[in-house]
């Protein structure tokens, strides 16, 4: 069983919501994730811009931010997976699908990571396969 909560910070993102919660509902059960629980956050410019500088040390907006929890972050019986931070004005600017930045930060939060090119490869085409699933199934 997987627990995704999604929150929106700004009344302009509420319509993406609830289908996004449900979209990382689909793409956690795709990747077999059980018992887990994720937290999503709709955000705005400058909220996204601080959570940057807070957890990354960059002062500038980005389109998501994955922020996994403390080591010593007490697990009950779900694992808290981590916090996906979205910020749909940033995701549109870039011109690319607001799912797609969704998948790429619930990919980060299991373990995906893009620093070598080998890496990146690998974490692309998964997410390519996720969002045709998503695509396919919907």
């Amino acid at each position: 069983m997987v627990e995704v909560n999604l929150v929106s910070f700004d009344k302009r993102f509420d319509v993406l919501a609830e289908p996004l919660r449900q979209k990382a509902e689909r793409v956690l059960r795709f990747l077999k994730e059980k018992n887990i629980v994720l937290d999503i956050y709709l955000i705005g410019a400058s909220r996204m811009r601080k959570l940057n500088h807070q957890y990354r040390g960059k002062d500038s907006v980005t389109d998501v931010l994955a922020v996994e929890p403390p080591k010593d972050f007490p697990q009950l019986a779900k694992r808290a997976i981590g916090e996906v931070y979205l910020n749909p004005p940033c995701v549109r600017k870039k011109n690319y699908d607001i799912d797609y930045a969704l998948v790429h930060g619930v990919l980060h939060l299991i373990g995906f990571r893009h620093e070598r090119k080998s890496d990146k490869i690998e974490m692309e085409k998964r997410e390519k396969k996720i969002l045709q699933w998503l695509t396919n199934t919907s």
